[in-house]
């Protein structure tokens, strides 16, 4: 039986592990071989080009100042707090 370090291995693509590729996140042969199976299956290909609609639309609202509100200081003041007075996070 094939195993991921075997090129004929089908990597089981999820929005996940291409989100991962779309952020260079993924090792070499990982890539190569996700990249592969963008360029030969129709569903893993819809799959990339919606999470590339996704990050634009996302970029997008980044820049549009009409999006949302600003957030009131007294507001930012307190989450800053809370986020400096939080236990680190553990693995």
């Amino acid at each position: 039986m094939p195993d991921a370090a075997d090129d004929s291995y089908e990597l089981p693509v999820t929005v996940d592990l291409l989100a991962d590729l779309q952020a260079g996140l993924l090792d070499d042969r990982t890539a190569a071989q996700l990249r592969r199976r963008v360029r030969t299956d129709p569903a893993v290909k819809a799959q990339l080009a919606a999470l590339d609609r996704v990050r634009r639309h996302l970029s997008a609202l980044g820049v549009d100042s009409a999006s949302a509100p600003d957030v009131p200081a007294d507001i930012t003041t307190r989450i800053g707090a809370a986020l400096r007075s939080a236990p680190p996070p553990t693995p």
